[in-house]
């Protein structure tokens, strides 16, 4: 396994709970009950599994070895990554102060356009560094860094998340696809 197939699957992970997201977001969209447990389940995957864990295995970890190895695409690629990093971080601010607020309309709407926002973000985000950035690591970064990294990322999740906390997520994710992700 390469660090690029493991957040690949992590890539996985995220485009199912953005479609949850979107099922939430209909929910509310159409004045259904929504369980705000589910909501704050969904924080808690943006904040730990995203930012704690699969953007730390890229900021700690792949965005520096690519540097460090003078990869051109890189080095033009990072800096809009992090920007977009940085732009997640924020949406889900906005969505967990709506979360743990007063569950008003204004929180309701709130959730809605950063949820949306912070999805259409997510999306192209994931694109670019599977089409162009992962594959460029794959070819360029010579074996023993991508043993190395691999080892980090496993350090990443042990310590960031905690033991057992990634397969946790993933069957709250698959839990949460049976409620809210229309066949």
């Amino acid at each position: 396994m390469k660090p690029t197939d493991d957040l690949k699957e992590e890539h996985d992970a995220v485009k199912l709970m953005l479609r949850i997201l979107d099922g939430i977001c209909m929910d509310i969209d159409s004045g259904k009950k929504v369980d705000y447990g589910h909501l704050e389940n969904i924080v808690e995957f943006m904040k730990v599994f995203v930012d704690k864990c699969h953007h730390t295995k890229e900021e700690a970890h792949l965005f520096p070895a690519m540097e460090k190895a003078g990869i051109s695409v890189a080095v033009k690629l990072i800096p809009s990554l992090l920007q977009e990093h940085e732009e997640g971080r924020e949406h889900v601010r906005k969505i967990n102060e709506a979360v743990s607020g007063k569950m008003d309309s204004e929180a309701l709407s709130t959730i809605v356009r950063n949820s949306r926002d912070y999805t259409q973000l997510l999306i192209r985000h994931i694109d670019k560094e599977d089409r162009y950035l992962f594959p460029v690591a794959d070819a360029r970064l010579k074996p023993e860094t991508q043993e190395n990294m691999l080892e980090s990322f496993e350090l990443v999740e042990a310590e960031k998340i905690g033991t057992g906390k990634h397969e946790e997520f993933h069957r709250m994710l698959r839990e949460l696809e049976k409620i809210y992700v229309k066949p």
